[in-house]
């Protein structure tokens, strides 16, 4: 499987503009790779990732990247449950 992922809005409280969009490429990458990687659970599409709500997460990565890789492996996680 190969995945493209594209982000239209990534709002994360306290970054600037440049580093909004470092955590949003790094978000792309690391959900696309784990896409990659692992696929998606029998009976998931593509589309469930967009029904998915993390709500408020802690943060405890202090770079805009590893903040955008950290919120992919969330994302990714509730795929899984």
């Amino acid at each position: 499987m190969n995945a493209l992922i594209e982000i239209d809005t990534l709002s994360l409280e306290g970054l600037t503009p440049d580093e909004g969009r470092r955590a949003a490429r790094a978000f792309e990458d690391m959900l696309a790779e784990l896409l990659n990687r692992h696929g998606l659970p029998e009976g998931k599409t593509i589309e469930d990732i967009a029904r998915i709500d993390l709500g408020e997460l802690p943060r405890t990565m202090n770079t805009p990247e590893g903040l955008g890789q950290e919120l992919a492996r969330a994302l990714f996680g509730e795929l899984w449950r």
